[in-house]
């Protein structure tokens, strides 16, 4: 049987339509991943094979709308949000996968910040998991850490304790990138890191591992006197503004306004939290006794150093965030404090149409 030379080219047509259909359209996802903006590596494409089917990628930042971050802000912000994270993935004593990756994750309605962080670096790429309302900004190819993440953070240092834990993650980025990571001596090196860092050894791998001795942490190099654009960075993730009315025998409308501009940290940070006093000139830092959560908290609490000095502060340098409208609600409610509105049946119930609409109660 004889074939036309038309059907020939027809039958060619056909296997070049389904080639493409199997590689690109049904190989969508891992299509979009790879194509992520910044350097690619063998790490971290297998890194993105693990999203979660109903995620979905922004790979490819775009010119934010608003002004441009200021990195102390951006270093502030990491200082209260980001991890430097070292991934052990075990599957026998002579088999073994290291990843690193630097991310910060927050509820999807902040996305924007991340979308801007992106923009920021140049490099990695933004999740949002509709499943969850989480949202993940996340470096995890190596050139982009060595050439971008690393030297900004250098450039800008990180003053919480978290500083130890980027040095230490440097480190093994570093060994990393000289392949340091795919020999025993190298990858044992490695562990002694990675147990310094964050939580720790995991369970997993100390099954295989159970006798891990982690480095010891370095030193915490705190500055003199604060960044004011660190500051707001920080606030953006560690703090927060409230304003609550609560009933109150003795006050003319029987309820009273409780109004707060706070900062928590872990109480390892307290030295840090010291220094909120001297940049803002006022407040008390509180420890809590709670042993199984040690917490500190910065406070200031009296309305003249609110309204004439914290208000101020944020209007200079902003939250940037989805935080800043829970700022601009607090202005709102301690001007009506503040000019003694409150005091008024209808001040008060202005208040609390406020406080109800801050925070979690934010739609």
């Amino acid at each position: 049987m004889s074939y036309s030379i038309e059907a020939y080219v027809s039958y060619f047509f056909f296997l070049l339509f389904y080639y493409w259909y199997y590689h690109l359209y049904r190989n969508s996802r891992l299509f979009l991943v790879k194509f992520s903006y910044g350097s690619q590596s063998e790490d971290s494409v297998a890194g993105a094979e693990e999203v979660n089917p109903l995620e979905t990628v922004d790979s490819a930042p775009t010119k934010a709308s608003s002004s441009p971050l200021n990195p102390y802000w951006v270093t502030g912000f990491a200082d209260a949000e980001c991890s430097f994270t070292i991934i052990i993935e075990i599957m026998s004593l002579t088999s073994w996968k290291v990843r690193a990756s630097f991310e910060i994750n927050l509820h999807s309605r902040d996305i924007a910040i991340l979308k801007r962080i992106q923009y920021f670096f140049g490099v990695g790429t933004v999740y949002s998991r509709t499943d969850r309302e989480i949202t993940v900004y996340r470096v995890t190819a190596l050139a982009d850490l060595l050439n971008v993440i690393i030297p900004h953070f250098i450039n800008y240092p990180l003053i919480s304790q978290k500083q130890a834990d980027f040095k230490l993650w440097a480190q093994v980025v570093e060994m990393m990138s000289r392949k340091e990571h795919l020999i025993l001596s190298g990858f044992l090196t490695i562990l002694s890191f990675y147990a310094a860092i964050n939580l720790g050894v995991s369970a997993k791998v100390a099954e295989f591992y159970p006798n891990i001795s982690p480095i010891s942490r370095p030193a915490l190099i705190l500055p003199t006197s604060l960044n004011p654009f660190w500051v707001s960075g920080f606030c953006a993730g560690e703090g927060g503004f409230s304003l609550l009315v609560r009933t109150k025998k003795g006050y003319s409308l029987g309820e009273k306004v409780d109004y707060v501009f706070r900062v928590t940290q872990h109480s390892r940070d307290i030295a840090l939290m010291v220094l909120f006093i001297s940049f803002f000139g006022c407040g008390k830092v509180y420890s809590r006794s709670n042993p199984l959560n040690p917490r500190c908290d910065f406070l200031i609490q009296d309305v003249a150093n609110i309204y004439h000095i914290v208000i101020p502060h944020f209007e200079l340098y902003p939250l940037e965030n989805i935080k800043h409208l829970d700022f601009l609600d607090f202005k709102q409610g301690m001007e009506l404090v503040f000019t003694k509105q409150h005091l008024t049946r209808e001040g008060m119930d202005r208040i609390k149409t406020i406080s109800a609409g801050m925070n979690t109660g934010r739609k």
